[in-house]
């Protein structure tokens, strides 16, 4: 991908229910940032994100174009996938796994009902063979939650509610309390239950989602930092710049002109309505 053509999928973002990306890369250098956490980007080096963890791609300036394959799957919740968020997820595997991705790839866009089928059961047997291995029967990873056999955890009906509170209301500046409030539960429960699910705190999931929402704009129209730093409720464009840092590792003017896609962009004002373009 040309530094000019990786915004999109380079974007500062999360995914949602259920929802994993798998990154592969085959060249270039560059920076992965999985929430906080910063990976360098080399040959052969596999991620895996997770539901609701925010990340990106940044790009070296001065190295080679970064390529790579990008894979978005749905796993449904079972003890086994809930394993997944306990195990290293990011990894340097064998470089003739790219073929697989070649297949996965092939097989996905072939038409036909059983390729594709063919395809999530490969995409399948990777996720098993790099992220699922390891331990001996009845052992877990260090610090890897136990599920009673045959049993699937439930997800947080309180934890779907806040986050589809915060998706609407991410232009405006909401109390942990008033959502807690909403939900009928204390302040304290409520945050203990979101930090259990989502693994960040309500407060710090929020912003983060301001953050998505802002970068999508930074990229996409002509309003100044200052604008958007207003447009999502922030004191000032000072705050927004340094929250904005503390989550992309660039400041909202390095991250324009990290990944604005001059090729597609149009300037437009600001939407009249919603978060994001």
């Amino acid at each position: 991908v040309e530094d000019n053509r990786i915004a999109w999928h380079g974007r500062y973002h999360a995914h949602g229910v259920n929802e994993y990306e798998a990154h592969f890369f085959l060249e270039g250098s560059g920076t992965f940032l999985r929430d906080r956490t910063k990976y360098a980007i080399s040959p052969d080096r596999l991620f895996l994100t997770a539901p609701h963890e925010f990340h990106s791609i940044i790009p070296n300036p001065q190295g080679k174009p970064i390529s790579y394959y990008a894979v978005l799957f749905t796993l449904e919740d079972s003890p086994d996938t809930r394993k997944l968020l306990n195990r290293e997820r990011a990894l340097t595997i064998d470089r003739k796994s790219r073929f697989y991705f070649d297949d996965i790839v092939r097989l996905n866009g072939s038409g036909d009902g059983i390729l594709k089928k063919a395809g999530e059961y490969l995409l399948q047997s990777l996720a098993l063979r790099f992220f699922c291995g390891g331990g001996k029967d009845g052992e877990g990873s260090p610090g890897e939650s136990r599920e009673s056999p045959g049993k699937t955890p439930k997800r947080c009906v309180h934890v779907e509610k806040a986050l589809n509170i915060m998706r609407k209301e991410v232009r405006n500046n909401l109390r942990i309390e008033d959502i807690a409030a909403q939900l009928s539960l204390s302040g304290e429960h409520f945050a203990r239950l979101f930090h259990r699910e989502v693994s960040l705190s309500p407060h710090q999931y929020f912003l983060q989602l301001k953050v998505q929402d802002a970068s999508g704009l930074l990229i996409s129209t002509a309003k100044t930092v200052g604008q958007i730093a207003d447009y999502f409720g922030f004191e000032n464009q000072f705050h927004f710049s340094r929250v904005f840092k503390k989550c992309t590792g660039l400041s909202p003017l390095r991250y324009r002109q990290a990944y604005l896609q001059m090729a597609d962009f149009v300037p437009r004002d600001l939407p009249p309505e919603g978060p994001g373009p």
